[in-house]
């Protein structure tokens, strides 16, 4: 297994080379406003949160899109300590667009550490198993970032901070995900264990049902979602990122935990959106970008102490 991932890498690089000599001629834009921190002398932690690409075979628009906003992400003044992907990567969970993805990353992404979460449509259920399409999710994020893990949930420690992806275990015919037991009590653990006085970053595509009652409450994570909540509520300093509604941008707070809603990156009315993070001693600020045109969306930005 780890010599096919080491392979596989490498034909990722390979491939990623020829999709940026296509997207050349795919008539994108390129981003024209650098990313810089509010106060960069003294922010502690960068990232950037993407939801939804939906890489699809044929779509060289969406291709472009995704590329054009790595591009805008590693022209940064700072370089970023992470960026995160909160599902549905692909559009079928196809091999073709799992190689697509991870190869223009190894073409475009400078971020120090890659987060990658499984959405709905990288579980597929009317194409793949739960274990097909897991093992084809951890393979190509092993091949690309030397991760090993048999699970679509992790956790890693950045700059003294706490990032946890959480993901679908049991794909239903639906949209809604299925959170196990066993991934209840790591999600437990792993929050107990958080460093305290440091902001805690929850990866989750779908939304919890009826947490926020802006989020809506259909295709939800469902049964689980209550005791995710009530688990998550008893820390300070908690922010949960969702995506898979392709609503525009949205904030809200429950219970102390600040619940960020991130549009498709490629699918919205408006593509190339996404959010900015920055960590300070004693606050955070979330800054809704549009990667693809380069711009700030300030009417977003929420200062969190």
């Amino acid at each position: 297994m780890a010599i096919l991932a080491f392979f596989n890498m490498i034909f990722l690089k390979i491939l990623g080379c020829l999709m940026s000599v296509v997207l050349m001629f795919s008539g994108m834009a390129h981003s024209k406003q650098a990313i810089e921190a509010k106060d960069p002398a003294n922010a502690v932690l960068q990232f950037s949160v993407l939801s939804d690409v939906h890489l699809d075979n044929p779509d060289l628009q969406r291709y472009g899109i995704f590329a054009a906003t790595l591009k805008n992400i590693g022209a940064a003044k700072a370089k970023q300590d992470a960026l995160v992907f909160v599902g549905d990567n692909t559009e079928d969970a196809q091999i073709l667009e799992y190689m697509t993805f991870y190869g223009l990353l190894s073409k475009y992404n400078t971020a120090k550490n890659t987060l990658v979460a499984t959405g709905n449509h990288d579980m597929n259920p009317s194409k793949h198993e739960p274990a097909q399409a897991i093992g084809r999710h951890t393979f190509f994020l092993r091949s690309y970032n030397g991760r090993v893990t048999d699970k679509p949930y992790y956790s890693q420690q950045i700059k003294g901070c706490t990032f946890i992806v959480l993901g679908d275990e049991k794909p239903q015919e639906g949209c809604s995900a299925t959170i196990s037991a066993a991934q209840l009590t790591w999600l437990s653990e792993t929050l107990a264990a958080a460093p305290a006085g440091k902001p805690v970053f929850i990866f989750l595509h779908q939304v919890l049902a009826h947490v926020v009652s802006e989020f809506g409450g259909e295709d939800t994570v469902g049964a689980q979602s209550e005791d995710i909540r009530a688990m998550i509520e008893q820390y300070p300093n908690v922010f949960v990122f969702n995506g898979h509604l392709h609503a525009p941008q949205k904030i809200a707070r429950s219970g102390g935990v600040t619940y960020v809603n991130l549009p498709s990156l490629t699918k919205s009315d408006v593509p190339g959106i996404g959010f900015q993070v920055e960590a300070y001693e004693s606050k955070v600020i979330l800054r809704a970008r549009n990667y693809l045109a380069g711009e700030w969306l300030t009417e977003y930005d929420i200062p969190l102490v």
